[in-house]
């Protein structure tokens, strides 16, 4: 029996969804930063093993938008757990509910697919507290599955997969087993390239920044020269 399933990774934004995505990948594949709002593309990425496939779209954070570029990557996160079979809710355990919490568990409400809560950093925060934030998000929402792990860590990784596998249903093998991710290697790039102006030059460059890679050399050594382009906002 072959299973296989899309799956979507929703929270506020700067929860570490890209850094959970990595973890469970094994592979730098979306974009990590301190700030928010950093992840602007749906991304698909794919997890092969024997017996099932599973496909991440890495979505952007949801949150009340305060402008046009916020609502359309809040559409766009919306509109991807319409599509999927597994939604997997990702929140940090020290700090409460707010009112992003709250306006992403009225849109999960919605979701006619299994909800996992999906507790990060445990590794960071007393068991009294993982317990306390389980217990007040178990009482606003009802959830299949309520999973504690440090995405940095790679603890519960392997735990979460196991229960992923449990809801997926029985499927078509969508992608070859090599492919990882549905774009190409000059996107990856750009992304890393992103990911690091973003910290490294937080204070020179704006929030709005785009990477544009002109040219990808690789060199008799295996590795590669590029020449890109960081274009900011005025």
């Amino acid at each position: 029996m072959f299973k296989s399933g899309f799956v979507t990774i929703v929270g506020r934004p700067n929860v570490g969804k890209s850094t959970l995505l990595n973890a469970i990948m094994k592979e730098k594949l979306s974009i990590v930063s301190c700030r928010p709002q950093t992840t602007r593309n749906n991304i698909q990425t794919i997890l092969t093993e024997d017996n099932y496939q599973l496909v991440f779209v890495d979505t952007p954070g949801i949150h009340k938008p305060k402008h046009k570029l916020g609502e359309y990557m809040v559409k766009s996160a919306s509109d991807a757990m319409k599509d999927v079979d597994l939604v997997l809710f990702l929140i940090n355990p020290d700090e409460k509910p707010g009112r992003g919490d709250l306006f992403i568990i009225e849109q999960l409400k919605e979701v006619k697919v299994p909800v996992f809560l999906v507790l990060n950093k445990i590794d960071e925060n007393p068991q009294e507290k993982v317990a306390e934030t389980l217990k007040t998000y178990s009482e606003l929402m009802e959830f299949e599955e309520i999973i504690p792990i440090s995405a940095l860590k790679g603890k519960n990784i392997d735990l979460l997969k196991e229960l992923m596998f449990k809801y997926i249903p029985e499927g078509p093998q969508y992608y070859p087993e090599d492919m990882i991710i549905d774009q190409n290697e000059r996107f990856i790039v750009a992304e890393i390239v992103r990911e690091k102006a973003l910290r490294l030059l937080s204070e020179e460059v704006p929030h709005g920044i785009a990477v544009e890679i002109l040219q990808m050399k690789k060199n008799e050594k295996g590795t590669y020269h590029i020449e890109g382009n960081i274009l900011c906002e005025k």
